[in-house]
């Protein structure tokens, strides 16, 4: 049951993280230098063989870029992994159950079988993050917190260490979408601040001199809104949206 409910969810996980598990001390081991049973299992059938919890473990720690003392007791001198001490262990316990209901309700959700339905798992919210906020969000708030220059260094420190993987949206698509739900809340100046961040990584992104140009439409600057459509369509010919824009805004 455990592997129908979890297994497709996060088999294949877990070859990536093998040695993410700390092995128990020498002094722990049973009978014939084999492991002692697993106690205090909850949500895993009290007789799951002990490799298929500790796969499912590492496909966890994975999920959340997190090591095993996320949620356990994991210390030098103190490795209690049986141990209920860590609140984050409590989390991870109802978010498998979540998870279970969740992949339960799916094939009639979506009207497929249940072999042919796409169950969730960890990784589909979390990325590779302990925590699963979207950019903006983590950007909104310390713009919110810190003021803009501290949210534009945030980015770059986030870029730095994830770039390249599922964490975050690091395409020039990421911030363009950024700046257009504050333009949409006509907060002007974050939404500018973001495309001048997009343009250091994307100095060539055409989308995003036409975003700025429907912000300095907004401020009623035509020469500015004139001059980023033709640095729009320079970048990209193909842009018709710009390019309508442009002839519009030239008309006598």
């Amino acid at each position: 049951m455990i592997r129908t409910v979890l297994g497709a969810a996060f088999v294949s996980l877990a070859a990536a993280v093998v040695s993410a598990q700390t092995p128990p001390p020498a002094a722990a081991q049973g009978r014939g230098g084999q492991p002692p049973p697993m106690t205090n299992l909850q949500i895993f059938p009290k007789d799951t063989p002990r490799p298929q919890v500790v796969q499912a473990m590492q496909a966890f720690a994975q999920a959340l870029g997190v090591r095993c003392a996320y949620c356990h007791v994991d210390e030098p001198n103190n490795q209690d992994f049986a141990s209920d001490a860590k609140p984050t262990k409590k989390t991870a316990r109802e978010m498998m159950m979540l998870a279970r209901d969740i992949n339960a309700k799916l094939p009639a959700a979506v009207g497929k079988d249940a072999n042919d339905t796409t169950r969730v798992g960890c990784m589909t919210c979390h990325r590779g993050v302990a925590v699963p906020k979207q950019l903006a969000e983590v950007l909104g708030t310390t713009v919110r917190d810190k003021g803009l220059d501290a949210a534009a260094e945030q980015y770059r420190e986030l870029r730095k260490k994830y770039y390249g993987s599922m964490a975050y949206d690091f395409s020039e698509n990421g911030l363009i979408t950024i700046a257009q739900a504050s333009l949409a809340q006509n907060q002007l100046e974050t939404a500018m601040a973001t495309l001048h961040l997009n343009l250091e990584f994307y100095p060539s992104s055409s989308r995003t001199y036409l975003v700025m140009a429907q912000i300095y439409g907004r401020q009623n600057d035509k020469d500015n809104q004139i001059k980023s459509l033709e640095k729009a369509v320079q970048l990209d010919p193909q842009n018709q949206q710009a390019a309508r824009a442009l002839e519009q805004l030239k008309k006598p």
